[in-house]
């Protein structure tokens, strides 16, 4: 989900300190936990870095209690990811998110030249120091994801919180409700949809007899078996060939030419010839579709395609989502991404969606991985909160709160079962 552009960043990611720490003192071991220890660099890197964003009224020793707490519950929480064999973390996600957060810190910093004089080595060396720290900090978040998803909260639940804290909630500030379609520039969807486009202008061509079906299929099926026969396949029986092939073919009549159907080789149309019996002599055209689509230009124009279509009213925008959307973690909730508050938005942005109304669709936005579309799906004005108007703001609340809650009381139990000596 890309929140690059909303989300102003508060701190630098724990294992990557902003600045190297005085690599003249010499390092201790200040705890362990299980087969993991705990350095006192860790913990005056955090000290220094708060100390740095703080300035004023840091309590610098009841902050090191809370670090070294944390920590042990880290280690505690990798103990138990390790030990529960749902949970895995792939090579190809530590690489995403050593790329992203290395990425945030050039930006920061203003180039790579810099980035690499501040923390004196280059970037893929400071990757592979990292990635096993990162590594960790994915099983960490995982399993603590797994305990949080367990927790709900009643609507008395949502009252007897709001009635505990509204005296010190803060007012609701203007915020847009946005759901977003990403069309990245790999995007697996618009080689498919070039594949299918083009079948079906294919099939087009062909009724209106500009060639014949074998004429096509030797100019363009990708299957070089079939392709030198005019696609023809000959007679099979059923169960010879894949099954989304066979069920286009066996619910078609003789003379009838499909429209393109998927399979695990790519997409088809198919002609059924005859049909004697149990078995069908059928010909078809495979396409393929390319297995990269890098182009910037295919991309904004499969994009533009896709906001013409919903505005068209030829699909929803949330159709559109689950059936194009290249982000896998918004795809299957509609694209919903949550409600973004205007003043925490980069200008272009607060700009773009402060004045818009409720069901806009932006015009295709270029990030570094595609092109994104966006929709409002609500919008609130500054106000007080109250249950009436804000019961789900209320709600997130409440389950946050019972979750820490939920969550310590299984760290705790947790920790009885693992080895833990801290030193002095």
């Amino acid at each position: 989900m890309k929140h690059k552009f909303f989300l102003k960043y508060l701190m630098i990611m724990i294992i990557i300190p902003i600045l190297p720490l005085h690599p003249d003192v010499i390092d201790r071991i200040i705890a362990v936990v299980g087969d993991e220890i705990i350095l006192q660099s860790e913990i005056d890197q955090l000290v220094e870095h708060q100390k740095y964003q703080t300035r004023f009224g840091f309590d610098e020793e009841s902050f090191r209690e809370t670090v070294m707490n944390e920590l042990i519950s880290s280690k505690v929480l990798y103990y138990a990811a390790l030990k529960d064999s749902t949970i895995s973390v792939s090579d190809d996600e530590v690489q995403r998110v050593l790329d992203n957060r290395i990425s945030s810190i050039i930006q920061q910093v203003g180039s790579e030249e810099k980035f690499e004089q501040i923390y004196k080595m280059s970037v893929s060396d400071l990757k592979k120091q990292y990635r096993s720290d990162i590594k960790k900090s994915l099983f960490i978040e995982k399993i603590k994801n797994k305990q949080i998803r367990k927790i709900s909260v009643s609507r008395d639940d949502v009252e007897q919180f709001y009635r505990t804290y509204k005296d010190s909630l803060p007012p609701v500030k203007a915020s847009v409700e946005l759901s977003q379609l990403v069309v990245r520039f790999s995007d697996k969807a618009l080689g498919e949809t070039r594949s299918v486009d083009f079948l079906r202008d294919l099939k087009s061509r062909i009724e209106r007899e500009e060639m014949t079906f074998g004429q096509a299929a030797e100019k363009y099926s990708h299957d070089e078996a079939s392709r030198s026969k005019e696609g023809s396949i000959g007679f099979t029986s059923r169960g010879d060939l894949v099954a989304d092939y066979e069920r286009a073919a066996y619910n078609m009549n003789p003379g009838e030419i499909s429209d393109p159907v998927k399979s695990p080789f790519g997409y088809h149309l198919i002609m059924l010839k005859e049909k004697i019996g149990e078995k069908i002599n059928t010909s078809h055209i495979l396409i393929v579709p390319e297995k990269n689509v890098e182009s910037d230009s295919t991309a904004y124009q499969f994009s533009i395609n896709l906001r013409d279509s919903v505005l068209n009213k030829k699909m929803t925008f949330e159709e559109a989502v689950r059936k194009y959307s290249g982000d896998e973690k918004t795809k299957y909730l509609d694209g919903s991404i949550g409600s973004m508050e205007i003043e925490e938005m980069d200008k272009k942005y607060s700009a773009l969606f402060s004045e818009a109304p409720i069901g806009f669709i932006s015009d295709p936005i270029k990030e570094d991985d595609g092109y994104y579309l966006y929709k409002i799906s609500d919008r609130k004005k500054d106000h007080e909160i109250t249950l009436e108007t804000d019961y789900n703001v209320l709600k997130n609340f409440a389950q946050e709160k019972k979750g820490r809650e939920q969550l310590k009381k299984w760290i705790d139990e947790l920790k009885k079962n693992v080895y833990i000596d801290v030193r002095n």
